[in-house]
């Protein structure tokens, strides 16, 4: 089910089972024209109660995905410049807001109590790896990580 996330709620009308795990719940959501894929994974916590992380996270998600999005930018913005940046391949070295331009959110995950993923698609400017800002307490984005 597909859902406007400033429009609608998480509720578990907008969640199906993940066939593939005993504890997680999926929905999709459309921001800005692209689909987001959203995971619930139950870890020591109710459904209830992680219908209520995410819901929080998205009453203020502008907010979130700016520091989300900084945490990216912040890591691996000189990494791409100095390592990853090949003009002769059409990667050219980019501006702070160039390549914050070049980051795509394709999906969040929420674990536990207070653990959030947010990934993104990143272009091409490392070989296609998603890139993962990761918060340990649900507002808050300080680690993060490549993967793929």
């Amino acid at each position: 089910m597909l859902f406007n996330i400033f429009k609608m709620k998480i509720t578990e009308d907008t969640l199906k089972k993940d066939p593939r795990s005993e504890d997680c719940y999926r929905t999709t959501i459309e921001l800005d024209q692209k689909k987001i894929d959203i995971s619930l994974n139950l870890e020591d916590i109710s459904l209830e109660d992680m219908i209520a992380l995410g819901n929080s996270f998205f009453e203020d998600f502008e907010d979130k995905k700016n520091k989300a999005t900084d945490e990216i930018v912040s890591a691996f913005y000189e990494n791409y410049n100095e390592n990853w940046a090949d003009e002769d391949n059409g990667y050219p070295e980019l501006s702070k807001p160039e390549f914050r331009e070049k980051l795509t959110i394709t999906a969040i995950h929420f674990y536990a109590k207070d653990l959030i993923d947010v990934i993104y698609n990143e272009d091409g400017m490392f070989g296609n790896h998603y890139l993962i800002a990761q918060s340990y307490d649900g507002k808050t984005f300080e680690d993060s990580t490549m993967f793929g």
